[in-house]
């Protein structure tokens, strides 16, 4: 008999890292609603702390197969591209076990992932949905990661046109992932694309709005995440030297990426000494960082808007602090916190426009304090766990009738 769901991921638990927590959640929900669950997935190395983990395991119904591939030093190119292939050739060397499954889920990370299942489509007639973390090679090419019109590059377009093709659903993240979409015609079916945002487990917190840590101390603000090629780093950084005299404010950094060696070189070089730079924080100390912060940054580089989302601004609106966002305004997050008042968004390069918001939350702290109880309002509206889950569940038990 064949089983619901299979889950195609490079992540998955225990990983921590957003895009194994978020497939993790959603297939512990749909296990929740009935659904039979099993994830094949790459084999944790990096973003996991257990070691010696089982190729397969049971955890809470969900069936985990782990696979094991090439993981080199990802600081080089030639590196991440062996990583990458070795991962989709041990993946594509299962496919016939997914041939047991009413439908597939897969994700855009890595680029060429999604080519199983659409071939599975296209040989078999076998359902998939297609969620679109990032859309590539677009983001790939305005990072100047690759070329356009490079082997690797022609390879990922003829991809897209089978994946969208002969996706059952494909899910973008926000309207404005929608839009690109379509403008750029990876499909004309508009009908198939659903717009499903990422989210954030409130419970994790356990937060009401409005709940900042006070007391005789600096004005915090936090930047958490990603310091990578999609993250516009320069204007915070600018932002932090502009502020180096305000002596009631202070900034922490925290992540991983590739744009920390740099950052870290812009620290020493200008002798900053109103900034904190931490490694990628987990659990309880990421949490403790998080509600000692009295408002958040968020950020995309120029022209990124469309292909990418950043999926702190989740955990950030659930902990009821402003956001600033360094993005388009007309990027769904940064309308949905002018819309509703929870904070204020910023053009790439807005130095001085951000630096002076920084200096009036520091000072009007019931300001400060409204701003983050809208923004937590924000987040139960639309951001909450189970309301983004429950999209998904609605797609399959759709696509499994």
């Amino acid at each position: 008999m064949k089983r619901d769901v299979l889950i195609l991921c490079q992540y998955f638990y225990p990983e921590y890292i957003s895009s194994a927590t978020l497939p993790t959640e959603m297939a512990e929900d749909m296990v929740a609603s009935g659904l039979t669950v099993d994830v094949l997935c790459g084999y944790p190395l990096e973003y996991s702390k257990a070691k010696n983990l089982p190729k397969e395991e049971q955890y809470k119904q969900i069936n985990i197969r782990r696979i094991k591939y090439i993981q080199l030093d990802k600081k080089k190119t030639l590196n991440r591209l062996i990583n990458y292939f070795s991962f989709i050739v041990s993946m594509f060397l299962r496919w016939p076990s997914m041939l047991k499954y009413k439908s597939i889920i897969v994700y855009s990370n890595p680029p060429l992932l999604p080519i199983i299942p659409a071939l599975l489509s296209v040989i078999f007639r076998r359902k998939f949905i297609f969620v679109a973390y990032d859309i590539y090679p677009d983001l790939a090419v305005l990072m100047d990661t690759i070329k356009k019109g490079s082997l690797i590059y022609k390879v990922m377009k003829i991809t897209n046109r089978i994946v969208y093709k002969n996706a059952e659903h494909i899910v973008a993240l926000g309207e404005e992932m929608k839009s690109y979409m379509l403008e750029n015609k990876l499909t004309l079916e508009e009908e198939k694309i659903k717009v499903i945002p990422n989210w954030y487990d409130g419970t994790k917190l356990n937060l009401q709005k409005g709940n900042r840590v006070k007391g005789n101390r600096k004005f915090r603000v936090l930047y958490s995440g990603n310091m990578g090629t999609c993250q516009d780093m320069d204007t915070i950084l600018n932002c932090i030297h502009t502020m180096r005299n305000y002596h009631n404010v202070e900034f922490v950094l925290t992540g991983h990426g590739n744009k920390v060696e740099e950052i870290t070189s812009f620290i020493k070089e200008k002798n900053l000494e109103n900034v904190e730079l931490h490694g990628f924080l987990l659990g309880e100390e990421y949490i403790n960082m998080l509600t000692s912060a009295d408002c958040y940054l968020v950020s995309l580089e120029r022209g990124v808007e469309g292909m990418s989302v950043p999926s702190k601004t989740y955990s950030y609106l659930a902990a009821g602090r402003p956001l600033l966002a360094i993005m388009s305004s007309t990027t769904d997050i940064s309308m949905k916190i002018i819309d509703n008042a929870a904070g204020f968004s910023f053009e790439q390069g807005e130095v001085d426009k951000l630096a002076q918001a920084i200096g009036y939350l520091s000072n009007n702290t019931d300001i400060c304090d409204e701003m983050g109880a809208n923004a937590f309002k924000v987040f139960k509206e639309n951001y909450e766990r189970q309301i983004s889950t429950n999209k998904y569940i609605d797609l399959i038990k759709t696509s499994v009738i």
